[in-house]
């Protein structure tokens, strides 16, 4: 039955173990809750590693609670893509963080007019198209990963550089916003010994939103289970997705239009007509997302829009007014000789001001309360900020980035802070070294604080040196611990070491292997006892020093058959010496061979064995 017969073991070909699915019959008690996500999937990692822009007319509460859950892909409107990822900015490999990183996998250069496909990949949008016109259907497979793609499916990508101000810059009291433009960009490359600057981020237990503490968040500005804009601050750096707004979905769709009339112009002095056509086919399509992105603005998304812009106004005049207040109750306390004349009128000026909030937001003195038991009660804030015991406090690197301090940094601070809401809105600390991790079940439940990021996150936990934050003092009590965490990290880079020698010397051995089986007498032979046939081509024979044969003795005297074996011919020319080295080789493979059919056929005899016996260019075996 030779339709039957299996020979894969011929072609050392198996197929991977299915992943066994739990039983369906079993109570729902010892079944694992949440999706199925043992296998790997596109639309999973896609999930994991980036963040979204999204439609702001769609309704995304259910993210606020279960961060696996997938986006509908007909919600996103645009992908942002940081240059470089986690692992490789705590790397510190500055390669892997410009553009030049990235390419088009059709063109090989920088992607132009960026767009992404379901399966994750970027590629420039006339390269796409020209693509998927070579195909005879609506739709054509990935030149990647072979999944299906169709125009439909093809996404905006924001290449994310970091925040526009530099990481020295970061203030503690001012946490700039997204908005602000400063020249310079953001080092998005901490290594080993450098200082890096890291933001205190704060997350209700009820919401996958978490943002950096400041005056803006927790507030009514920002409620826990609704989407922001992008506009509002930090959320454009460290929120997991935002609502996109028509003016800054025009303004980038306008410079992709800049993109493809630069490249029109290239193609045209190259005379490239097809290159062109494609070109003007990518315009086209983006001057369609422009007018759908004009469609948008309608007037509840306008009052929506007007209504953030003003609320978070009015908190920072909110604050400014308070900072105001605070440095007039500072200097009050001084000496008033002391006192620069230029604060005597903002001291005048200041009961004026303080009154005018009062009216706007309705509320009573504090000792107003006691006098006027009968009347009214307060109206209490309706969405006041979640208490301590219900929100986690963790800090990120201020480039946004998954770069967390590790946890054992973090108890240190709060031995010395005594609480978490106590410690500062951003430390800059020296970075010692860094530990990789994926966000998994495992991770979630020995750092709650990350239960918000998506399952298969990448996170690196930076290992921090706080002797300017908390002072020697503060790390005395913790003294074991980091001596045993530096022990384990030399020994992890030990066994990594071992590691990478071991498969050093196994790629080694493949290589060698390999080259045995395509030149078989290399196998055999033994140059250890005379020069091989190629030393007799490159140098003359007067000039080739004759070596003396090792004598070899045995049992039956020095004229042995292993002696006989051994010795070197007398008087063998070149190409005698030669020809019987070839009829050698061929020998063996044959024998080889033979042998190899025997063994594989199963008919194994008792006592065969094969004998190796090196000589000159080839080799002679007994059996």
């Amino acid at each position: 039955m030779a339709s039957s017969q299996n020979l894969n073991h011929l072609l050392n070909f198996t197929l991977p173990p299915r992943q066994a699915r739990p039983p369906v019959n079993l109570p729902r008690r010892s079944r694992k809750t949440g999706t199925q996500q043992g296998v790997w999937n596109k639309e999973r990692f896609v999930n994991a590693q980036y963040r979204f822009v999204m439609n702001p007319t769609g309704d995304y509460t259910v993210h606020f609670a279960d961060p696996d859950i997938f986006f509908q892909w007909h919600d996103i409107l645009q992908v942002i893509v940081p240059r470089s990822s986690a692992l490789a900015s705590a790397s510190g490999s500055k390669g892997d963080c410009g553009q030049d990183n990235t390419s088009c996998p059709i063109c090989l250069s920088s992607p132009m007019a960026p767009r992404m496909t379901k399966c994750g990949h970027i590629f420039c949008f006339p390269c796409i198209l020209h693509y998927l016109g070579t195909s005879d259907n609506k739709w054509a497979r990935c030149p990647l990963c072979f999944d299906s793609v169709n125009e439909r499916q093809l996404k905006a990508v924001k290449w994310y550089d970091g925040p526009s101000y530099l990481e020295h810059d970061v203030v503690v009291s001012q946490p700039s916003s997204s908005s602000s433009t400063l020249d310079g960009t953001f080092d998005l490359v901490p290594h080993t010994g450098s200082t890096m600057n890291m933001r205190l981020v704060q997350r209700p237990q009820i919401t996958t939103l978490a943002l950096p503490r400041s005056r803006t968040w927790p507030s009514d500005l920002l409620p826990p289970h609704q989407a922001p804009f992008h506009f509002l601050p930090d959320v454009f750096n460290f929120a997991k997705f935002m609502l996109a707004t028509p003016a800054y979905l025009i303004s980038d769709l306008s410079k992709d239009l800049d993109e493809l009339a630069a490249e029109r112009r290239i193609l045209a002095g190259m005379k490239d007509d097809l290159g062109i056509s494609f070109v003007d086919g990518a315009d086209q399509k983006i001057r369609d997302q422009i007018a759908k992105a004009v469609a948008l603005d309608t007037p509840l998304l306008k009052e929506q829009i007007d209504k953030a812009t003003r609320d978070r106004r009015e908190i920072e005049e909110r604050h400014a007014l308070h900072e105001r207040s605070r440095r007039v109750e500072e200097i009050a306390c001084l000496d008033p000789s002391d006192i620069p004349s230029e604060f005597l009128a903002l001291k005048s000026s200041t009961p004026t001001r303080t009154s005018t909030p009062l009216p706007r937001n309705e509320e009573l003195p504090k000792h107003a309360h006691g006098l006027n038991r009968n009347g009214p009660k307060q109206r209490r804030n309706v969405n006041p900020p979640p208490p301590s015991t219900s929100t986690y406090y963790y800090y990120q690197a201020a480039s946004g980035l998954p770069l967390f301090l590790h946890p054992l940094d973090i108890k240190i601070l709060l031995s010395h802070f005594k609480s978490y809401s106590s410690f500062p809105d951003t430390i800059a600390i020296r970075v010692e070294s860094f530990a990789e991790g994926t966000v998994n079940d495992d991770l979630r439940k020995r750092c709650k604080y990350l239960a918000h990021m998506p399952e298969g996150a990448d996170v690196v936990f930076i290992e921090a040196d706080l002797l300017d934050v908390v002072g020697a003092d503060g790390l005395k009590n913790f003294e074991g611990a980091l001596k045993m965490r530096t022990a384990r990290r030399k020994e992890k880079e030990r066994k990594d070491d071992r590691a990478r020698i071991r498969a050093e010397e196994k790629e080694k051995s493949n290589l060698s292997s390999a080259w045995s089986d395509v030149n078989p007498s290399r196998a055999f032979s033994a140059p250890v006892f005379s020069p091989a046939v190629e030393d007799f081509e490159e140098h003359p024979e007067e000039n080739v020093p004759v070596m003396p044969p090792p004598q070899v003795s045995g049992a039956w005297g020095a004229r042995s058959f292993a002696s006989a074996l051994h010795s070197a011919p007398t008087s063998l020319s070149r190409g005698q010496a030669r020809s019987e080295a070839r009829e050698v080789d061929e020998w063996d493979l044959d024998a080889a061979w033979h042998e190899l059919e025997r063994t594989a056929g199963g008919r194994k005899k008792r006592g065969a064995r094969l004998v190796v016996l090196g000589s000159g260019g080839g080799g002679g075996r007994r059996r």
